[in-house]
C-alpha cells in the first residue's frame, strides 16, 4: 500500500520537475546568445563623442533625504564635469574627472578632494553612485562598454519569466537583466559594497536608441538614489577645453584621498 506521505512526495517532485522544465523551455525559447550580443552591440558602443545632461537627484539614507539638481557635461571618453546644486539654491559640489583621476570642490566646506581613481573617489566621498562619472555619463547616453562583460557565465529567467538574468562570476558587475529585446532593466554589483541599479522609463533618442529617463540605485547601507533625466543632448565633436576646466579658488586646500587606500 502506498502511504499518503509517498503520494504527497511524488506530487511535490512532479510539480518541481514541471516548473523547472517550463523555466528551462522558457529560456530555450529565447536565443540568449543573440539577445546578449544585441545588447552589447547597442549599449557597448557610443553614437556620439560628447554629451550634456540635466537631471534631478534624490538621495535617501537612514530616514534622511536630499534633493539636488545636477548638470553633467563633457566628452564620453573624458574629461567630464559635474555641478551639483541644492534645488534652485547654492552649489553643493563641483567635480571634474579626467585621465588623472577625480577632483571635487565643496564650496561650503571650502575644501577640495582628489584621487587618482575616480571609482574609489566616489566611494570615499560618499557620492550616491557606485561608479565613475564616465560610467554615469555612459548610462545616461546609452553606451557603457566598461560595465558590459564580454560574455556571461550563467543565465536564468527572472521570477516572472519575462526577462533573462545574465550572471558573471568575476568583475565589478555581478548580473545584468535584459528583456527579450535586449533592453537592460537592471544591473547589480558585488564586492565590498554590493549595489543594485534599475533603469526604466525608456525613450527613443534621435539615433533610435532606447535611453532610460529614470535610474535608481540601491546600496548596501539602505541608501537609495533616484536620478530623473530632465534633458540631454549629444555632439559628435569634443568639448572646448576651457568649458571643462574647474578652477579652485586661491587658498582652498586640496586633500589627496589616495593616502586612505588600504
Amino acid at each position: 500500500m502506498i502511504s499518503r506521505f509517498s503520494v504527497s512526495a511524488f506530487l511535490l517532485l512532479s510539480i518541481i520537475f514541471i516548473v523547472s522544465g517550463c523555466a528551462s523551455r522558457k529560456i530555450q525559447a529565447y536565443d540568449s546568445d543573440k539577445i546578449y550580443a544585441k545588447f552589447r552591440n547597442e549599449y557597448g558602443n557610443c553614437n556620439s563623442t560628447g554629451m550634456k545632461a540635466k537631471a534631478s537627484l534624490y538621495y535617501s539614507s537612514e530616514d534622511r533625504g536630499h534633493r539636488t539638481v545636477i548638470n553633467l557635461w563633457g566628452n564620453l571618453a573624458s574629461p567630464l564635469r559635474l555641478d551639483v546644486r541644492a534645488g534652485i539654491g547654492a552649489y553643493v559640489a563641483h567635480i571634474r574627472e579626467d585621465d588623472e583621476g577625480l577632483l571635487a570642490f565643496y564650496p561650503e566646506e571650502k575644501t577640495a578632494y582628489s584621487h587618482s581613481s575616480p571609482t574609489r573617489a566616489v566611494k570615499l566621498l560618499g557620492l550616491p553612485f557606485p561608479f565613475a562619472l564616465k560610467d554615469l555619463a555612459g548610462l545616461i547616453a546609452g553606451c557603457y562598454p566598461n560595465l558590459i562583460p564580454k560574455s556571461f557565465d550563467t543565465i536564468t529567467s527572472t521570477a516572472n519569466y519575462n526577462n533573462l538574468l545574465f550572471i558573471f562570476d568575476k568583475g565589478a558587475i555581478s548580473s545584468i537583466t535584459l528583456t527579450r529585446e535586449g533592453l537592460p532593466v537592471e544591473l547589480t554589483g558585488g564586492g565590498e559594497h554590493p549595489w543594485r541599479m534599475e533603469m526604466s522609463s525608456y525613450e527613443l533618442d534621435e539615433s533610435g536608441k532606447e535611453l532610460p529617463d529614470k535610474i535608481t540605485v540601491f546600496t548596501d547601507n539602505k541608501g537609495k538614489a533616484v536620478l530623473r533625466i530632465k534633458s540631454r543632448s549629444f555632439t559628435n565633436t569634443n568639448w572646448d577645453v576651457k568649458s571643462l576646466e574647474m578652477i579652485i579658488p586661491d587658498g582652498i586646500p586640496t586633500i589627496k584621498l589616495d593616502r586612505n587606500v588600504n
